[in-house]
């Protein structure tokens, strides 16, 4: 049986070690996560900078750091519980990914049709921006159907897998950006890892029986006979030309069941073959999970039984304390692992054997052990940080893009001690609208230049499809706000070509309401399409438009503290409901 298709992102496993941390239980709260001292970088030049409507939309647009949105129409970050807000909105799938010291963000990817019926995915390709230390860069993107996989050595060169066809099809795509360019390479694959100089080395994919290994990038390839007759082995590879890969030896080509072995070939050394069955527990046809860190650490799970490599032979490193499936692993230090299991506990393994740790409830995603101060989240979307011996609550911060929606984390990444990311989710139901949308937003503990939100799809796909690339945007408006401004509705690129209507039916559903004083329809356009809105004297004022509008019509009007540029203005006489002098 062929496995199923997964969606994934490489593993992010860093290599710095850390300290022990001690084990604990207690919880205390806290009103804020430790942020560091940083400042906002400095807007660069206009010939240096890129718009933001257009980040994610160029394949060949070398590498730019963003171009803040305009005066009036933009979000500055602001410290909130420890965090600042980077990416907010109808952001699918959203993922950070480490490449090197930078971050590849993207969204998107549920644009291949056998994921349309996995978990209600929106449909859309996915779109990229990096984000760097010193705040996010345009880098462009291809159309990619299904990201599967990122590996690379900083934002200026990495690899991209592609799924864009079904399991036999073979249909399937590899992007390099390099150089400020993307290339496409013809691949049926399913992870990519960074290999030789600066190529990458991946498995083929569901499309054939025996995960044959390919190699882009470089002239140095490991000999054919690594995976002969190996049943879709797992795989870690490295830059240094180190592979290993795991997997049941089958000779007739049957399926899984066969004796477990593994094979390492390094370039300029031998190919060799180690007996695995009497490491790893027999009788589980499932595939080990491996854990790569360096040519000599790589971690091999199987069930609850965690072997160790240090590359000349395997070793025992221990197994869970019940023997509960290993789920996630993440490094403190050499021969020093936390992994969650199949229950969501926490279990610490070292070479002294496992000790399971107490947490404040059931563990989804954790990171920073190799820090020496873990974060932590919670089933229930909780964030907690673990310092010493208590495991801390850490407050959530607010999402700028919402009415009132509350913020849940769903998965966290240490990218260095005072350099931490989550990503959450929360249900954004603005107000008079109909129906309630999912949003995620990914924040940051350094701050960035501005807040993005995730580009929208055409209003007749909104429940379905994704938008492309990523846009400027003002906070929600409150009673402080100086310039509340109504967007009442968004004008489809599907429609594209086509003279622009005057919103016949937002003037039909304002005709009558004189109480409402003088009245102009503004057009503006952010990221990539036009909308269309009200400026108003007061965030009273503007919720009774948008309260009128929504009756009649089925639209997601939003009240932001904001000052569009105007492209058009529509005077209206609100008695007939016509634009004045028509």
């Amino acid at each position: 049986m062929i496995p199923s298709p997964i969606r994934l992102v490489v593993p992010l496993l860093l290599v710095i070690p850390a300290a022990c941390v001690p084990k604990s239980a207690a919880v205390s709260s806290s009103p804020t996560a430790s942020a560091p001292a940083a400042s906002v970088p400095a807007v660069p030049s206009d010939a240096q900078a890129v718009a933001v409507g257009d980040a994610g939309a160029d394949a060949t647009a070398p590498a730019q750091r963003l171009a803040m949105g305009p005066e009036g129409w933009r979000t500055t970050p602001a410290e909130d519980h420890g965090f600042y807000p980077v990416v907010d909105g109808l952001c699918s799938e959203l993922e950070a990914v480490r490449v090197g010291k930078d971050v590849i963000v993207y969204y998107g990817g549920g644009g291949n049709p056998m994921y349309a019926d996995q978990g209600g995915l929106r449909l859309g390709a996915a779109s990229f921006v990096a984000l760097r230390e010193t705040g996010l860069e345009n880098i462009g993107a291809p159309p990619i159907a299904s990201p599967m996989g990122l590996a690379g050595a900083s934002a200026d060169d990495f690899w991209i897998a592609d799924s864009t066809g079904s399991r036999s099809s073979e249909s399937a795509t590899i992007h390099r950006r390099v150089g400020g360019k993307w290339k496409a390479y013809g691949r049926d694959q399913t992870n990519l890892h960074a290999w030789l100089d600066g190529g990458v080395i991946g498995s083929l994919g569901f499309a054939t029986s025996f995960g044959d290994l390919w190699v882009e990038g470089s002239t140095t390839k490991p000999p054919a006979a690594i995976t002969a007759n190996m049943w879709f082995p797992s795989l870690a590879a490295f830059p240094t030309g180190d592979v290993l890969v795991i997997g049941s030896f089958n000779p007739d080509g049957n399926g899984p069941g066969g004796p477990l072995i593994a094979r390492h070939w390094a370039p300029g050394g031998k190919l060799r073959q180690f007996a695995m069955d009497k490491l790893l527990p027999v009788g589980d046809d499932t595939r080990p999970d491996v854990y790569e860190v360096a040519p000599d650490e790589v971690y091999v799970s199987r069930g609850g039984a965690l072997l160790r490599w240090d590359g000349k032979d395997f070793r025992r490193l221990g197994k869970t304390s019940k023997g509960a499936n290993i789920v996630r692993l993440n490094r403190a230090g050499s021969d020093d692992v936390w992994v969650t299991t199949s229950g969501a506990a926490l279990e610490h393994i070292t070479a002294a054997g496992a000790t399971p740790v107490a947490t404040p409830e059931p563990i989804a995603s954790m990171d920073g052990f190799q820090y020496g101060s873990a974060w932590a989240v919670g089933r229930s979307g909780k964030l907690y940080r673990r310092d010493g011996e208590a495991w801390t609550a850490v407050p959530l911060p607010s999402p700028v893009f919402t009415s009132g929606g509350v913020l849940k984390a769903k998965r966290v990444r240490a990218l260095a001690k005072d350099d931490v990311v989550f990503i959450g989710k929360y249900w954004e139901k603005g107000p008079f609208w109909k129906d309630q949308e999912l949003h995620t937003v990914l924040f940051r503990t350094r701050p960035t230049q501005e807040t993005l939100r995730c580009n929208e799809p055409d209003p007749e796909n909104n429940n379905t499809h994704l938008g492309q690339g990523f846009q400027s945007w003002p906070p929600m408006a409150t009673a402080e706000c100086k310039t509340p401004f109504a967007v009442l509705a968004r004008r489809s690129n599907a429609a594209k070509g086509t003279k622009p209507d005057d919103w016949p039916r937002i003037r039909s559903a304002l005709k009558s309401h004189t109480e409402l004083g003088d009245v102009s329809l503004v057009d503006f356009v952010s990221g990539d399409r036009t909308f269309v809105g009200v400026k108003s004297k007061d965030l009273e004022g503007a919720k009774k438009l948008v309260e009128l509008v929504a009756k009649r019509e089925r639209l997601r009007p939003e009240i932001v503290c904001g000052d569009p540029a105007a492209v058009r203005t529509l005077p209206l006489d609100l008695a007939t409901g016509n634009v004045v002098g028509k």
